[in-house]
């Protein structure tokens, strides 16, 4: 993503950064413009009258649930690759 060596530790630390950032605008995207429309409709009646156009905007926002949790496993990893950088067990091919 950035102009650093790949396994390095700038390049965890940014790309870290990145999806940190990624996620807290996404959050900021879903809370002020999802949730509203979604806290309207969603009453006992959304669910009795389950079709196939209400299936598809389920879809859709199922992909808009899976999209977050990407990012942040992104953002996991790289914190992971931080935590443990430098600790690579020596074997012996090394």
């Amino acid at each position: 993503m950035f102009k650093f060596d790949k396994y390095t530790r700038p390049y965890h630390v940014s790309n870290m950064i990145f999806y940190v950032l990624t996620l807290a605008v996404i959050g900021l995207i879903y809370i002020y413009g999802f949730y509203p429309p979604i806290a309207e409709v969603t009453s006992g009646d959304f669910f009795a009258t389950f079709g196939l156009r209400k299936f598809g905007g389920s879809l859709f926002f199922l992909v808009l649930i899976i999209v977050p949790l990407v990012v942040l496993f992104g953002a996991i990893y790289h914190l992971y690759k931080l935590v443990t950088f430098g600790k690579q067990r020596e074997t012996a091919e090394n």
